[in-house]
């Protein structure tokens, strides 16, 4: 795992190069390299994990001296890669075969890597620079492309090292308030872009050509049936394969632990196939409804791991929240983050990489959407929009949380409904509050075209938002986080449910096998049985979460005063302070739903500060 940047332009050179390079320290605290000449420059950091010798350092030459790539990631398949296309080797490291392979067949190898992976690879014949990112998006890539030159870099922080202009995007800005994260290809910034999952681009003589796709979920989908005991084999043999590979390491390799059905599963596979205890990791909180580390605990003694807790208490928040906004270059209102930021830094103590259970909810349908979803369909169908205001209107009527859930409701005049339900299922705000907050109309644009390809497929409701949750959630939210969490501390983080092959198997399975009379996640439930007991299984789901909302409430509720103080709003000039007031009252005066709202502007306005104001 590193880190990689790199520009081709006539106006930017070393002293550019060296500080692009050196704001990714972080990423790979090993071993920096440069490659600069009159056409390109290439910059790593490397976070050593396989060959840990000079040898494997980068950027990293092909045989025949054409290519020099810098990449960052593992492609787990490489030593059968090597032997398949009979590449002779002098290290031990992925990057030589992936180079060769490229130089034996360009582009058509990104087909054969198995693994997650930026990289960027220099044709010193043709004078060409190929970038490209792995098909789920678990490592990030992002580049500006302007008329002083085209730069790439695996942080947006890195690029902002060069002399190119800081605009705020204002559709990307309400995407953010509306989803709590960025979507792709979009940036918080007008001029940088974010590479899509899956997809390569070629510049040459800095002209950036058309994005290409080698790579696509919706392509991979033929049904087939199914018997639950054949499906149920077929899983066990693939995700006992995904852990194996990503347990070959050269440095000491754990694995997170929450306890829920995800981690449990990776973790009895690794144990399963390790000879000593593995290390585990979990997180909990002072607030108990949002601390699952009992669970956590239970399970590690039954797997017999060497099992390590850490705790967030509320007197630590701020000086997290402090390093997250430094570390997460965009807007970014996962409150997940802290906890995130902070089993990296524990586990970083003890082990260099570590394993984890991300993907399985968007691959075997585990999030309350696909229960929303899919019933709020059938109403419409049955009862139409005024089926659908009644239901609204009666989960009112409850208050508390029936009431919030009332949101969900709304929205289904739109042509593409989900997002909004998406969107009021993480308690974001709705298009109408963002237009007002934001005094122009917004119609979120963004992810619409990945949702009406998917109406093109016959797929049932439940399939149709887990290839979404797949393209945007899990790339653009989920990884994202991950990723920027683990490498400020220089930890590896590997995803064995996002092997293509478990993917495929996923996405494939009939719907019986992953919700099975309302039990969600059913086939890798009956996988764990074989490993805890069902009482630690078939359990209500808590999720990776953190208690923003009780935060706000007590302990950190000046962050409320502070950055969403009206003086201060009106004199930034991009929100309502009038609307920002009239939520921050309602959220006090017991709507505490508001939370997620306040958190998101909290989150901007610490972000303006950091990225926009002391730049």
């Amino acid at each position: 795992m590193c880190g990689i940047t790199g520009f081709i332009s006539i106006k930017w050179g070393s002293d550019e190069l060296h500080s692009m390079t050196r704001r990714l320290q972080h990423r790979g605290p090993d071993a920096e390299g440069f490659y600069i000449n009159e056409s390109v420059h290439l910059g790593h950091r490397r976070l050593s994990i396989l060959d840990l010798s000079v040898a494997a350092n980068q950027p990293f030459f092909s045989k025949d001296k054409r290519y020099v790539m810098v990449f960052n990631g593992e492609v787990f398949n490489y030593k059968e890669l090597a032997v398949k296309y009979a590449i002779p080797t002098d290290t031990t490291s992925d990057t030589e075969v992936i180079l060769e392979l490229f130089a034996l067949q360009g582009p058509a190898a990104f087909q054969e890597f198995n693994g997650m992976f930026a990289i960027a690879i220099w044709d010193t014949y043709e004078k060409k620079l190929t970038l490209l990112r792995d098909r789920f998006g678990i490592k990030p890539v992002c580049y500006y492309d302007g008329p002083d030159g085209f730069g790439f870099a695996s942080e947006i922080k890195s690029l902002l090292e060069l002399p190119i202009p800081r605009l705020i995007n204002s559709e990307a800005l309400a995407d953010y308030l509306f989803l709590e994260y960025i979507p792709k290809p979009n940036t918080i910034f007008q001029n940088i872009k974010k590479l899509t999952n899956g997809c390569y681009l070629e510049v040459t003589d800095g002209v950036r050509v058309a994005v290409k796709a080698f790579y696509d979920i919706r392509e991979k989908y033929d049904p087939k049936p199914l018997k639950e005991k054949e499906g149920l084999e077929e899983f066990h043999h693939l995700l006992s394969d995904a852990v194996k590979s990503r347990m070959i390491s050269d440095v000491p390799i754990g694995a997170f632990l929450s306890g829920g059905v995800d981690s449990s599963l990776v973790v009895s596979k690794f144990q399963e196939n390790s000879t000593l205890p593995v290390e585990t990791f979990t997180i909990g909180f002072d607030e108990k409804q949002y601390d699952e580390s009992a669970y956590a605990k239970k399970v590690s003694e039954l797997l017999k791991t060497n099992h390590h807790e850490y705790r967030l208490p509320a007197e630590d928040v701020f000086s997290v929240l402090k390093d997250a906004i430094e570390f997460y270059d965009e807007p970014f209102a996962v409150s997940s983050v802290l906890p995130s930021l902070l089993i990296s830094k524990v586990s970083r103590q003890h082990t260099t990489v570590a394993l984890t259970g991300d993907g399985a909810d968007e691959l075997f349908m585990g999030y309350n959407t696909y229960y929303w979803y899919n019933r709020i369909e059938t109403l419409k169908r049955i009862g139409g929009k005024a089926s659908l205001k009644l239901a609204g209107n009666i989960f009112k009527m409850f208050g508390g949380k029936p009431a919030i859930k009332s949101r969900l409701f709304e929205g289904w005049a739109d042509k593409h409904p989900y997002i909004n339900l998406w969107s009021q299922e993480q308690q974001m705000f709705t298009q109408q509050e963002i237009g007002k907050l934001l005094n122009y109309r917004y119609t979120h644009e963004t992810t619409i075209p990945y949702w009406e390809s998917l109406e093109k497929i016959s797929l049932n409701n439940e399939q149709a938002v887990s290839f979404f949750d797949i393209q945007h959630y899990l790339a653009d939210d989920l990884m994202y986080k991950m990723d920027i969490a683990s490498m400020r501390h220089g930890l590896e983080v590997r995803c064995p449910f996002l092997d293509y092959n478990l993917v495929e198997f996923a996405v494939n399975l009939p719907l019986e096998l992953k919700i099975n009379n309302g039990t969600q996640k059913y086939i890798l439930k009956k996988a764990l049985e074989k490993y805890i007991p069902q009482s630690l299984i078939y359990r209500t789901k808590w999720g990776f979460s953190a208690p923003s909302e009780e935060w706000l409430k007590r302990s950190h509720t000046y962050l409320i005063d502070h950055y969403l103080d009206p003086a201060r709003i009106s004199a930034q000039g991009i929100f309502n302070a009038q609307e920002i007031q009239k939520l921050i009252a309602s959220f006090r005066s017991g709507h505490y739903y508001h939370g997620k709202r306040l958190w998101s502007l909290v989150i901007f306005q610490l972000w303006y500060e950091q990225y926009m104001v002391a730049k």
